[in-house]
């Protein structure tokens, strides 16, 4: 969906009893620990959390996001492209970079994005406030961090296999809720109303 004229409004998902780690404060990209996010997404996420089993909730790491947080992000992915894929060619990285970052554009006109706070990047966590077993952690840049990684693998270990159901509940729970993942990141999720 495009962003319309009007104004958009954003929340701080905190307010709406969110666990938040607000890991892009932490690195010190952003000058505030709120993480705010479109009133329709928030709400959206809401009801996503009332399917969760009894006890869980969601962490959330990020939703609305500056131009100037997403430029850093995209400098720090490539310095760990460049460690993590030596052997491939610079053309090839920064290829591999715009596909884990989304690029760098400044005027978003969709509402399903980090710059419109329409995405989340989130996990779930349990009872005792301990997230899940994914398989890898948030802006892992390797194909176990696609949603279904372990449903195309075989002959998976005992933690695989707690990864893969976990993923799974992610994955139906916010889709159920109106949400689309973005397939190469398991904890990235947007809404479009």
């Amino acid at each position: 969906m495009k962003v319309e004229k009007t104004k958009i409004k954003f929340i701080d998902i905190k307010k709406c009893g969110f666990i938040t780690e607000p890991r892009y404060y932490f690195y010190g990209w952003s000058k505030t620990s709120k993480i705010m996010g479109r009133e329709s997404s928030v709400k959206a996420l809401v009801r996503a959390r009332k399917l969760l089993p009894k006890g869980y909730a969601f962490k959330i790491w990020d939703c609305k996001r500056s131009y100037v947080i997403q430029e850093l992000m995209m400098a720090s992915f490539l310095k760990r492209l460049n460690l993590l894929y030596q052997s491939l060619s610079i053309k090839e990285r920064k290829k591999l970079l715009l596909r884990f970052s989304g690029g760098l554009v400044k005027k978003i006109k969709r509402l399903d994005t980090h710059r419109n706070g329409g995405s989340f990047d989130l996990t779930i966590i349990d009872q005792q406030g301990i997230e899940l077993y994914m398989g890898t952690d948030l802006d892992d840049l390797t194909e176990k961090a696609a949603t279904d990684y372990y449903e195309k693998k075989s002959g998976l270990s005992l933690l695989e296999r707690e990864a893969k159901k976990n993923r799974q509940l992610l994955k139906r729970v916010l889709e159920k809720a109106g949400f689309v993942n973005y397939a190469l990141e398991w904890w990235h999720w947007s809404y479009d109303k």
